[in-house]
């Protein structure tokens, strides 16, 4: 990726200092930036910024498989990496479709170099060269800490939440339509296909869903002893129909636990796919039932999973909502276009990117349901008033305009603006992203 913000003439690694960012922040003197050349640069600055625990080298291997050289960018200081933002070419699932998106990852400072605005020059260098090169028009990424993105204008795109399903409240509110189905549990290696397939099949039913290439997949199904924390090795439930074609799955493990000289083994589950209403509330029957297993735990799920409805007592689940993905626009009008909307809307929006600053000014959004979309700059009066943030939030269906303006942050300019605004951005089932990047 090219050193973007380098004044004419110069190249990323001259020693050629960074300019001020256009963020609202500037950058300290003596810092040069310029693209990866391989993911072993990164190992240093992980290594002090996660708190001296470096990546094993399985780890290492998996997620140096996935690295994207040319997208990726690091800050020198005395020639010596000191920061890093990984980039990579994403199709996403968006409401009507698969669409490229552009995600960033491993957006790290060492702590030596921090509150110099090392990751705001990283970030608006990867935007500016992303929008000059007219590719990938959204952005997405997992955020550590929730608080440090929504400066940068992401906004919360999808939520997940936790449960934990003691063995008190395994029933369900109806009876688990069996319709022939059969049960095995398989290495993930053994279910490597299967996988694949479902959750290929899967892909449709939810924005925020990223395509899986080999490299993917091989990340979804990691399992390296030093992340099992005193569990056993990951586990795939296959369930299969009558004609022995696979129909859903569930990657999961166990970790030890006695309770009284009673087994109460703690089963935390990392993912679930089915093709079917039938199969998914069979493979959750077959989890909940599990042998030795005391408390069923998933720390990621849709907010609107069906397992809270299976549940007769959703309410010991103990359900918690989280944030998940982040998402803005690169270029405001490709990433609105990108999408389809639920609802007609006609509506001109008064946006404010300081980050992105070829996203301000007003902007006017035609769509039919289903339809594709037009959005193109205008001189007219505004509807609604929000920042490149709250657009963030909306563009995967997750986040409701109604509460954005109930919390200050969209201003409804013109009466009826936001209600119409609100039906055409929501989708269901809501977004959600299991794959991290």
């Amino acid at each position: 990726m090219p050193d973007v913000g380098a004044p004419k003439g110069a190249w990323p690694g001259t020693g050629t200092a960074a300019p001020a960012g256009t963020g609202g922040g500037r950058t300290a003197a003596g810092y040069t930036f310029r693209a990866a050349a391989e993911w072993a640069e990164f190992g240093a600055v992980l290594d002090l910024a996660y708190g001296g625990r470096p990546h094993s080298p399985a780890h290492s291997a998996v997620v140096g498989a996935l690295f994207e050289p040319k997208r990726s960018l690091v800050a020198c200081y005395g020639g010596r990496p000191c920061a890093t933002l990984a980039g990579y070419a994403l199709e996403m699932t968006l409401p009507g479709g698969p669409a490229p998106v552009a995600g960033i990852g491993y957006v790290a400072v060492a702590p030596p170099h921090r509150r110099r605005g090392l990751m705001r020059e990283l970030l608006r260098q990867a935007l500016t060269a992303l929008h000059e090169e007219r590719a990938e028009p959204v952005a997405v990424l997992h955020s550590t800490e929730p608080g440090i993105y929504g400066r940068f204008g992401f906004g919360l795109a999808s939520q997940a939440v936790e449960v934990s399903v003691p063995p008190e409240a395994r029933a369900f509110a109806g009876e688990v339509a069996a319709e022939g189905l059969t049960l095995d549990v398989v290495s993930p290696d053994e279910a490597h296909a299967v996988i694949a397939d479902v959750y290929r099949a899967c892909l449709s039913q939810r924005p925020g869903l990223l395509r899986r290439d080999a490299a993917w997949q091989r990340r979804a199904v990691e399992d390296e002893p030093d992340g099992r924390h005193g569990a056993g090795r990951l586990l795939c439930m296959v369930v299969s129909g009558p004609g022995g074609g696979a129909r859903g799955y569930a990657l999961y493990r166990m970790r030890p636990a006695w309770e009284r000289s009673r087994p109460r083994y703690a089963l935390s589950v990392r993912e679930v796919f089915a093709r079917d209403p039938a199969a998914y509330a069979f493979v959750w029957r077959a989890l909940l039932d599990t042998d030795l297993a005391g408390t069923v735990s998933a720390a990621c799920r849709p907010v609107d999973d069906p397992l809270l409805a299976l549940l007769d007592d959703p309410r010991s689940a103990a359900p918690t909502v989280r944030d998940q993905l982040y998402a803005r626009p690169v270029d405001l009008d490709r990433a609105l276009t990108s999408r389809t909307y639920s609802a007609p809307v006609d509506v001109v929006l008064e946006v404010r990117d300081v980050m992105c600053p070829w996203n301000d000014g007003r902007w006017r959004l035609c769509a039919e349901p289903g339809g594709g979309a037009v959005c193109v700059r205008t001189g007219a009066a505004a509807d609604l008033a929000l920042g490149a943030r709250d657009i963030g939030a909306m563009l995967l269906g997750g986040g409701a305009p109604a509460q954005l303006a109930l919390a200050g942050r969209v201003s409804e300019l013109r009466p009826g603006a936001l209600r119409a605004v609100s039906a055409a951005f929501r989708h269901d089932p809501a977004p959600f992203c299991p794959t991290a990047f």
